[in-house]
């Protein structure tokens, strides 16, 4: 079991790189990886592989000319990993509150549906 982290959290640091690239299907690849891992590691009820998903999800949502749907299956990664508790107080201190705001108000419905979404969890907890 150990193996698997430790090689995803490898893999995860270094195509963290290819999200400043202009390529839309990997930054597409990408956050559909980090969402995947979200769920997985929610599952396993996995902190730490959580806390690692989560700052990769959360790099993902901060930039600016990005895909929509990477951004939104970024914001549902991180929505995902809130609801299940475990990091919310790392959210917290990485200030998800921000980035909530800031995507409620995009032009995109589903971006902003999210973004509220996350903003009314921040606010529950």
């Amino acid at each position: 079991m150990a193996g698997y982290k430790r090689i995803a959290v490898r893999f995860l640091m270094h195509f963290r790189l290819v999200m400043h690239l202009q390529n839309k299907n990997l930054q597409l690849a990408y956050s559909t990886l980090i969402l995947n891992y979200a769920v997985l590691l929610a599952e396993k009820k996995d902190e730490k592989g959580q806390s690692h998903v989560l700052s990769a999800a959360l790099a993902i949502a901060e930039q600016e000319n990005l895909e929509v749907d990477s951004r939104f299956r970024a914001l549902v990664a991180i929505g995902s990993l809130m609801l299940e508790g475990l990091v919310i107080k790392i959210a917290m201190d990485l200030e998800v509150e921000n980035i909530a705001k800031v995507t409620k108000a995009s032009k995109e419905a589903k971006v902003a549906e999210i973004g509220a979404d996350i903003e009314l969890t921040t606010k529950q907890r």
